[in-house]
C-alpha cells in the first residue's frame, strides 16, 4: 500500500511544456516509486530511487524538493537538496533512476532529523478519449514523499525509542508527546477499533489529535510505528490522565 500523499495541481513550467508539446491526459499514478520515504544517514551525500512507468503510454514528469510549503512552485522553493533530472519523458515500461544530491548540511539540525518533501509531476499524453471530448479538462497529478535527513551520530530508532511516545488524555483530545530526536509517523487504534492514520510527530515536540469523544485515561490504546524499511512496528501503552499544563507543553 502506498502511503506516499497525491494531489492535483499545476507547475509553470510543466504548463509551458504543455503548451509546446500539446501534452495533456488523465490525472492517474502510472509511474510508480520502489519506496514510500528516503533517509538520508548521517553520512549520506546522495540516494537514489527506481520510477517504473507501468502505463501503455509515455509520461512527462518534473521532479523538485521542497521545505514543507506545498504551494511552493519548484523556482521559489529553497532546500538542501537537489533533483536529478529535474525534467525528463518515460517510456511505456521504462524504469529510470532518480538521483537526490545532498548539497549541504550547514543549517540542518545538529539534535534531530530535519524534514523535506520530493514532489513528483506525473504528465500523460494526449488519449483518443481526451480527443473526442475537447471539454474534458483533466489536471497533472502530483506525489509527495517525505525526505529525512539525519545529523552526524543520530543511526535509525529502535523499538526501545519507539516506545518513549506519550499518549495523554484530556477532553476529546488525545496528545502524542514525542521526546526522541525521530519524525514519527504512526497510526492509533482505539477501544472502539476504529484506526486513526496519517499521524506524524516532529522531533521534541507534541501534537494534539481530535476525537469524536472523550479517551479514558488508563484505558491501552494500541499504535504502530513505520521503520526505515518501510514495515509497522505494533505497540501498546496506557493513556495517561491530564495533571498539569505542563503535559500538554512538555519541554524538551
Amino acid at each position: 500500500m502506498r502511503n506516499y500523499r497525491q494531489w492535483l495541481v499545476f507547475s509553470k513550467v510543466i504548463l509551458t511544456l504543455l503548451g509546446l508539446t500539446g501534452w495533456y491526459g488523465p490525472a492517474q499514478a502510472a509511474v510508480n516509486i520502489d519506496r514510500t520515504r528516503i533517509i538520508f544517514a548521517s553520512d549520506d551525500v546522495a540516494q537514489s530511487l527506481t520510477l517504473s512507468n507501468d502505463n501503455t503510454t509515455p509520461m512527462l514528469l518534473q521532479v523538485w524538493t521542497d521545505a514543507g510549503n506545498i504551494d511552493a512552485s519548484p523556482d521559489n522553493s529553497k532546500t538542501p537538496l537537489v533533483a536529478l533530472p529535474p525534467v525528463f519523458k518515460m517510456q511505456p515500461g521504462e524504469l529510470r533512476t532518480l538521483r537526490l544530491l545532498l548539497s549541504s548540511r550547514q543549517h540542518l539540525a545538529t539534535d534531530r532529523e530535519s524534514l523535506f518533501w520530493l514532489n513528483i509531476y506525473q504528465i500523460p499524453p494526449v488519449t483518443q478519449d481526451i480527443k473526442n471530448h475537447p471539454r474534458k479538462l483533466v489536471l497533472p497529478l502530483r506525489l509527495r514523499l517525505k525526505i529525512l535527513i539525519r545529523p552526524t551520530g543520530l543511526k535509525a530508532p529502535t523499538e526501545a525509542e519507539e516506545k518513549k511516545l506519550r499518549f495523554i488524555a484530556k477532553e476529546n483530545t488525545i496528545r502524542i508527546v514525542n521526546p526522541t530526536s525521530w519524525y514519527m509517523s504512526l497510526t492509533l487504534t482505539m477501544d472502539n477499533k476504529k484506526s486513526i492514520g496519517d499521524i506524524m510527530v516532529a522531533p521534541k515536540t507534541a501534537l494534539d489529535v481530535p476525537l469524536t469523544r472523550s479517551p479514558t485515561p488508563g484505558a491501552s490504546i494500541n499504535y504502530a510505528v513505520i521503520n526505515d524499511s518501510g514495515n509497522w512496528r505494533q505497540y501498546t501503552a496506557i493513556l495517561e490522565k491530564y495533571i498539569s499544563k505542563s503535559d500538554f507543553t512538555p519541554e524538551f
